[in-house]
């Protein structure tokens, strides 16, 4: 059993009380308005000086995303917090916000993939990008360049679950006067801080453990109040992925089981994953805790692992792979995880880069939900015999 940080618990169980009293509401109301009245002139424009802390229109700030905001930056030990409504939203302020003609931007380990997308559409705005698996420090720093001005990693990465040297990274990077960004989706700022250990933003899809319910879309950037403020009038305002007010609402409820569910998911996880390393028709279980090469990364930056991996069967076709899935009868086939149903997806598509992809034919990735570890390794056992 793992053992969260007290102070993020209470963060997260106080998460709906705002600065006002709203009247003593358990939660903060839903603030559904598009503009806020000012009773002067002066009073107006003061506030169109200081839009990203002010409320003149829902487009900037909105009360109830404030309250959110204030609460994931709590949470992920950051100066400032700004949502978007998609976790895409997120990612493309930071590409847009920080990147220019000339710049060049270096994507590390197993990237989502139309975060890479996004990067092959920025090579028509003069924005160079490159991508490398190395996780050697000195691997990593042979891809620099001269131009590299951003560092865009994920740990643990998409699909495969690898771990990133993050403090060395971050390290490397300041040192050339690149800025780290790092997707922290995966981990939640509950199982790992990447600000701690040197990363200058940390971004997060919402939709996934922060919302929790399959019920919401939103995304997230934290870091110093110096580069959310820019990013806020630099393409945050301009590209306008603007977080409703019912959706911050949403990700405030779901904030206050997080830490509880995150317990389960990964206890959960854990088990299953116990239970297929030795199945017969289990070629290799791709885990954070289950990677010898990685054990040292995961003990130092990871509190534990989420309700996410994936499986590489053995001596198994592309199309038994799918009639596996199939047979699956309590997880569902869908993309996205990080809700209370257990879902399950086949990790083998076309790299978004036009490349070849590195996942097998026969990967499936699991997201575990709460149906309890006894009952989804039954259903796995009957799916795999």
């Amino acid at each position: 059993m793992i053992t969260l940080d007290a102070d993020d618990r209470l963060i997260c169980l106080r998460a709906g009380e705002a600065a006002d009293d709203h009247h003593g509401a358990v939660l903060p109301p839903i603030s559904q308005a598009s503009l806020y009245r000012k009773r002067t002139m002066k009073e107006l424009l003061d506030g169109l000086s200081r839009e990203h802390s002010a409320n003149v229109y829902s487009r900037g700030t909105n009360p109830t995303v404030k309250v959110l905001e204030d609460t994931l930056a709590k949470l992920e030990r950051a100066e400032a917090c700004k949502c978007f409504g998609s976790g895409m939203g997120a990612v493309s302020a930071v590409l847009f916000g920080l990147l220019k003609a000339g710049d060049h931007v270096l994507f590390l380990n197993d990237i989502y993939g139309p975060t890479l997308e996004l990067a092959a559409r920025l090579e028509d705005f003069g924005v160079s990008w490159s991508h490398t698996y190395a996780r050697d420090i000195d691997a990593i720093t042979a891809e620099m360049r001269d131009t590299t001005r951003l560092v865009y990693m994920e740990s643990p990465g998409s699909m495969l679950f690898r771990l990133l040297p993050i403090a060395q990274v971050c390290a490397m990077a300041k040192a050339r006067g690149a800025i780290t960004v790092i997707d922290n989706t995966v981990a939640t700022p509950l199982l790992q801080k990447p600000l701690a250990f040197g990363a200058d933003l940390a971004i997060h899809s919402c939709s996934k453990y922060i919302g929790g319910h399959s019920d919401v879309i939103g995304g997230a950037v934290m870091g110093s109040r110096e580069l959310i403020e820019r990013l806020f009038y630099k393409s945050y305002m301009l590209l306008g992925s603007v977080m409703a007010p019912l959706d911050a609402f949403l990700l405030l409820r779901g904030l206050m089981t997080l830490p509880d569910r995150m317990l389960r998911h990964h206890e959960d996880a854990l088990a299953i994953a116990n239970f297929l390393q030795d199945h017969p028709r289990i070629g290799g279980i791709h885990h954070p805790a289950f990677c010898n090469e990685d054990a040292a990364l995961f003990k130092k930056q990871m509190l534990g692992a989420s309700g996410l991996f994936s499986v590489a069967l053995k001596d198994t076709s592309y199309d038994e792979t799918l009639a596996i899935a199939d047979r699956l009868t309590l997880f569902g086939r869908a993309v996205s995880w990080g809700g209370a149903e257990s879902l399950v997806i086949c990790g083998h598509k076309a790299d978004p880069a036009g490349r070849a992809t590195r996942l097998p034919a026969t990967l499936l990735r699991f997201s575990i939900g709460l149906e309890g570890a006894d009952n989804l390794i039954a259903d796995l056992e009957q799916a795999l015999s």
